[in-house]
Order: C-alpha cells, then structure tokens, then sequence
C-alpha cells in the first residue's frame, strides 16, 4: 500500500507541474522529433518486458549503485514505429546522481522496441528500495491523469 502511495504522489507531483503538455515530467531531454505521437491509455501499444526495460536502464551502473539505489525514477520514452526509442523527460527522485544513471545514453542507445504502427509516448515509473526494482507502465485517456497501464 506504500508503495502505491508513493507513485501516486510522484505522479500527482508530476502531472500538476506540468499541465500535461507534450512532455510528462519535469526534467526535458531536447533530443526527440516530436511531430505526432500517441500516449498508452488502458493496454500496452509498445511491449516490452519489464525486466528487460530494467536491465537496459540498470546496464551501465555498478553493483554498489543497483543494490543501494532507493526511491522513484520516472521517466518518458518516445518509441517510434522503427522500435527506436528517445528520452523525452524524466523526473530523478532517488539517491543516485542524475549523471550516474546515464538515462539518456541507456534509453536511446540501447532500449529497443517491436516494429509500431506509430509512434507512441511510453510513460515508465521505477521505484528502488533494499535492492529490490519494481516498475509500473502508466497512461493516460484523459491528457490530465496518469494511470496503469495493464499488458
């Protein structure tokens, strides 16, 4: 039940600052073409496992820093229908240093994705805590709320 707490905080935290514009949370990568694109609402257009988005996320960060890593990372990816995908905004509420997760260079390097129809906003919120990495695909039907996103 914290932790459902916790996520609904940070995106209540997050949707408000923001208004929803184009970008969800409040740290912007400027590196998308963002000409037309569509959020998730209520199932997943860009699948992926979890795991596999928590292991590219985590690939470059040693040891020490995934087993002490705690609190939220929510961040906003750009998929396009190639399967490439782009950072566009991110919001870092952990105990590790912007730098140091390496956000950009992992997502738009290494994250990749099934060919899509179009080019779809995925919105992913990670919480850490004792070692332990869970994460949440959320969307949204409205352009005001975030919810989950079921598989």
């Amino acid at each position: 039940m914290k932790t459902t707490r916790l996520f609904s905080l940070l995106l209540c935290l997050s949707v408000s600052s923001q208004a929803f514009a184009q970008h969800v949370f409040p740290e912007v990568v400027d590196n998308c073409y963002l000409d037309q694109f569509v959020y998730e609402t209520d199932e997943l257009l860009a699948k992926l496992e979890n795991e596999k988005i928590i292991e590219i996320v985590t690939a470059s960060w040693d040891e020490k820093t995934k087993s002490s890593a705690e609190g939220i990372l929510g961040f906003q990816v750009l998929v396009d229908n190639r399967g490439t995908s782009c950072l566009m905004s991110f919001r870092n509420e952990t105990n590790i240093k912007t730098k140091k997760l390496n956000l950009v260079n992992s997502v738009n390097d290494n994250l990749k994705w099934p060919r899509m129809p179009q080019k779809v906003s995925v919105i992913v919120v990670m919480e850490f805590k004792k070692g332990e990495i869970t994460m949440k695909r959320m969307g949204t039907k409205d352009m005001k709320t975030l919810t989950e996103v079921g598989g």
